[in-house]
């Protein structure tokens, strides 16, 4: 199975990258203005997302092997809440004064949507492997699957403030921390809607740009 990059996941990339250097462009610009370093966790976060990416392309690769696959693939599924956590900083939106507001929404958007279209495009690459290795069914199953478990991750790591590398440095306190905040009936409740709502959207959304590119075609066929 030969996934070497493509013309167009090379474009991809670079479309990518153009969207990250945005974000950070202007995030720089409020720093200049401003002169202090607010925000600056963005940056950081922006850095997280793509590190799904990275194991995505790493998990492709045809002389990656079958074990290779399973420990990229392993580590992609660690990190991958890391890409949608962005949207999630949405929440900071009129914290830190200094500009006008209109300006801290447009670069919370810049960061929220890059973290989006990072974390999409390393899931299209493993759904795309796993379709392959196995059949369509099980790459929309992955899918679902995917998006439901980093939904979680996303909450665990907006709520109870705990980092993708806290499962294997600290794997017994982060589960009895997540156990006793789930026997909470309360807490249990709003981990669970939490979880579910973002998981539609997410879904929502990826099903949104997996179904562009057919209909990009065919309106194209038809000119």
């Amino acid at each position: 199975m030969n996934q070497t990059p493509t013309k167009h996941t090379l474009l991809l990339l670079a479309a990518l990258l153009f969207t990250s250097s945005l974000a950070g462009a202007i995030w720089f610009v409020r720093f200049v203005y401003t002169g202090n370093l607010a925000f600056i966790f963005l940056l950081w976060n922006l850095f997280l997302a793509w590190l799904p990416v990275l194991f995505a392309l790493l998990a492709r690769r045809q002389r990656a092997g079958r074990l290779g696959r399973w420990i990229w693939g392993g580590l992609w599924l660690l990190f991958f809440p890391n890409a949608p956590y962005l949207l999630t900083d949405l929440l900071h939106l009129g914290r830190i004064g200094q500009v006008p507001i209109w300006y801290d929404l447009i670069m919370l958007l810049t960061f929220a949507l890059a973290g989006l279209f990072l974390g999409f495009a390393s899931l299209f690459w493993l759904h795309d492997l796993v379709a392959k290795t196995w059949n369509r069914w099980a790459g929309w199953l992955f899918v679902l699957i995917v998006l439901g478990l980093s939904s979680f991750g996303v909450y665990i790591g907006r709520f109870l403030r705990w980092n993708s590398w806290d499962l294997l440095l600290k794997p017994t306190v982060l589960l009895r921390d997540l156990a006793e905040h789930l026997l909470v009936r309360h807490q249990f409740l709003e981990t669970a809607v939490v979880t579910m709502l973002l998981t539609a959207v997410f879904i929502g959304s990826y099903f949104i740009i997996f179904a562009l590119p057919p209909q990009l075609a065919r309106l194209e066929l038809e000119k």
